[in-house]
Formats: C-alpha cells, structure tokens, sequence
C-alpha cells in the first residue's frame, strides 16, 4: 500500500471536520487519480458533493476532469473546490 496525502481547502477542508489535510492509501499498481479519487470517496462519504465539483490538482496543475494519471506518494496533491467572491 502507497499513503497519498490529500491537501483540502475550504468547502473540502469543512466537510471532512476542518481538517488541512487527509491521508488516503491505494494498493500497489493502483496508483492513479481515478483510483484516488474512489478511494476517498469510500472512506469520506461526506467528501462527494463537493468532489463532484472540484478540481483536483497534482504537483499544483489541475488534471483534467475524468483523466486518469498515475501519481507517487510525493506528488502534491489537492482538492480544488469552487470559490466565490465578491
């Protein structure tokens, strides 16, 4: 198992208790965003409405919705959600 560390930022970072980040482990050989994305989405139920419309972003450049990349457990890794402002 390789531990991926998620950074979470506003409307991600509440839903999961205010937490900055969250570590999510995926089996040898599965280490893709899709397969990071379903992962978290299992063991963070809570986290889904807002995944559905974030980005997310490795080593800070967004990856494209539904694309599948590989990642190692260095990567950078973050959750986009939308920001309103004013």
């Amino acid at each position: 198992m390789d531990k991926f560390e998620i950074l979470l930022f506003a409307k991600a970072k509440e839903v999961v208790g205010n937490k900055t980040s969250i570590v999510v482990e995926l089996p040898k050989g599965k280490n893709t965003t899709l397969h990071l994305i379903s992962q978290l989405k299992t063991l963070h139920p809570e986290i889904i409405p807002i995944l559905d419309i974030s980005l997310l972003a490795v080593n800070q450049e967004y990856v494209e919705r539904g694309r599948d990349i590989e990642i190692n457990s260095k990567d950078e890794i973050a959750i986009i959600p939308p920001v309103s402002g004013g």
